[in-house]
């Protein structure tokens, strides 16, 4: 066992950490640790223990109840019960060690809930000054919704096959029938219809091709690292601002939550100051 921190009187071993850094990777999306997803994990480890230590001198209760009903929703990520509990093992958690996890982990929510969720009124006007203040933060982008038909290949056969599918096709109508009997995509079973594309969301020669397109408008065989497409834009909608009416709701949501945020950092940073930790750099 190797020490990696100590928080008055309670020590993160390695093994804690790992755990915790596993999770930061899978959050982060990334296969290796770097700077950055090590001490994101530490930081997270130690706010939730002085968090757990202030939820603990609350009058909030944990029942067994909720417990129990959070253990079962970790079992249904599992397709049996052999491959939960082969997991536990894989963590070195026995079922009640991940009791008290879990446990631990309803009381700072709780707690968070309890004390830093903010019940704050802003009036409309001041809703609205933020808006027009901050318009270029609401301006949506243009989407194009796209269908298509692939054949997946690089060659001569696969270039021959998509121009002669193109050739079958004069209508909207002949598209969708098309791509329901030839495309090689899963998006065959709707007719090819992949939903409404934002810039950077496709490999750049669909998307170029794509971007060009007026509704209804069919392309020529595109070639990309999947095969060979022929692509239809059936509609468009263009960059704008949103309206205040269609964002007021959101934006009142999200200012409470900014609201709740600045408030529980600024009481993390308060115990942080209050508390003794130490940090062993070499053993991360």
């Amino acid at each position: 066992m190797v020490l990696i921190a100590k928080i008055n009187d309670y020590e993160i071993t390695d093994r804690e950490f790992l755990a915790e850094l596993k999770n930061v990777l899978e959050h982060l999306h990334l296969d290796q640790p770097n700077d950055n997803a090590k001490k994101r994990a530490l930081e997270q480890l130690i706010d939730a223990y002085l968090l757990l230590q202030e939820a603990r001198t609350s009058e909030i209760e944990i029942s067994d109840e909720e417990v129990e009903n959070r253990v079962l929703d970790e079992m249904l990520n599992y397709e049996t019960r052999e491959e939960f509990y082969r997991e536990l093992q894989n963590h070195n958690l026995n079922l009640e060690q991940l009791k008290k996890k879990l446990r631990d982990e309803l009381l700072i929510k709780k707690f968070i809930r309890s004390n830093f969720s903010e019940k704050i009124e802003i009036s409309l006007d001041k809703l609205q000054e933020f808006y027009e203040e901050n318009k270029v933060a609401f301006k949506t982008q243009e989407m194009v919704k796209v269908s298509h038909i692939l054949i997946r290949g690089d060659d001569e056969v696969a270039l021959k096959k998509i121009e002669h599918i193109r050739q079958r096709i004069s209508k909207p109508e002949d598209f969708f029938r098309e791509a329901e009997f030839c495309s090689d995509c899963p998006s065959n079973c709707r007719s090819g219809d992949l939903g409404y594309l934002t810039k950077g969301k496709m490999v750049k020669p669909f998307e170029e091709t794509a971007f060009k397109l007026k509704p209804n408008e069919i392309s020529k065989p595109v070639k990309t690292a999947f095969g060979y497409h022929l692509i239809m834009v059936t509609d468009k909608k263009q960059s704008r601002i949103a309206r205040f009416e269609d964002v007021k709701v959101a934006l009142m949501k999200r200012l409470t939550e900014i609201e709740s945020e600045l408030k529980l950092i600024k009481f993390l940073k308060k115990l942080r100051v209050q508390a003794d930790i130490e940090i062993y750099y070499e053993n991360l």
